[in-house]
């Protein structure tokens, strides 16, 4: 039986570089990125690499022809650069996803197409405990902005495309290329800290709540997105397990790797944990078959014996 062609379109990123390296056993993978990747070992066991702005109407062109089986579309501003700019993040975040969901439908492509949105959408304060995929959105910055106008485009399109929306909470995990700019997840931050500062560095009081998906566990799920046709078209990707960042510095604060204390430094007075914790719904992974096997203390391991 042939491999599904599946299309990573962002390789080069966080995640995108992640999926490349780790689905190439299950599928035959399409890298695509903006510019030649310097480390080589990117280039190990890729079917096939398509370099070139995804904002160019000639890169479009090359991923289509190949005729991927699945398009998987990583690609968006984090966070702090989404907010700089609304015009430059419209042009980057939205434009370029538009203009490919209208070659595919309008050239009547069977591809499935597999978007990463934010669970950003759903805003950070909320009524409900459990923020299951029906919570309405709450648009509260440009980043969810985005990614929202991305997410109602596919919805617009639902009747000629076959689509998943994965809205993604916190990832965390060690880059897959190296020099790979990836400091900004908290954990990742936070590991970074511990290791070279000897000194774990808060930018608030430490009560702010997160939940945390491995790069492993994401991967995972997207072998199960991919294999099956699941009838949800948006997905909560999340662990479903809520930490605060308080919490999250006293495990890497305690892990193993340390001989000597190091201190925690909040840039806020640190306070009690009084917010009430939420959790977002992942019930729709596990029953397709999703099985978190990564855990904190293995990441934080692997962050402080790697950096």
């Amino acid at each position: 039986m042939n491999k599904l062609k599946v299309c990573i379109v962002g390789s080069s990123g966080y995640i995108g570089s992640h999926l490349a390296f780790n689905l190439v056993k299950d599928f035959h993978i399409i890298a695509h990125s903006r510019k030649k990747i310097k480390d080589k070992k990117f280039y190990t066991n890729i079917s096939s690499i398509i370099i070139g702005n995804i904002k160019s109407e000639n890169t479009l062109k090359k991923i289509l022809k190949i005729k991927p089986d699945v398009i998987v579309y990583t690609i968006s501003f984090n966070h702090f650069k989404s907010e700089d700019n609304l015009s430059d993040s419209i042009k980057n975040n939205y434009e370029p996803f538009q203009n490919l969901v209208e070659k595919i439908v309008s050239n009547k492509l069977k591809i499935k197409l597999i978007y990463f949105s934010t669970m950003q959408v759903y805003g950070r304060s909320f009524k409900k405990n459990l923020i299951t995929e029906k919570y309405p959105k709450n648009i509260q910055n440009i980043y969810s902005l985005t990614h929202s106008m991305c997410e109602d485009l596919l919805q617009a399109y639902q009747k000629n495309l076959n689509y998943n929306i994965l809205r993604l909470s916190n990832s965390f995990g060690i880059p897959q290329i190296s020099g790979l700019n990836c400091w900004w997840p908290v954990l990742n931050d936070l590991c970074k800290s511990a290791k070279k500062n000897k000194k774990i560095i808060i930018n608030s009081d430490g009560s702010p709540l997160r939940d945390f998906i491995s790069l492993n566990d994401i991967t995972k799920f997207i072998i199960i997105l991919i294999k099956k046709n699941l009838q949800q078209k948006i997905i909560n990707l999340c662990s479903s397990e809520t930490i605060s960042i308080k919490e999250l510095a006293l495990k890497i604060h305690k892990n193993f790797y340390f001989k000597k204390k190091i201190p925690i430094i909040f840039k806020k007075k640190p306070t009690e944990i009084k917010k009430k914790r939420f959790r977002y719904c992942n019930k729709i992974m596990l029953k397709h078959g999703f099985k978190k096997t990564d855990t904190f203390e293995n990441q934080i391991a692997n962050f402080l014996s790697k950096i």
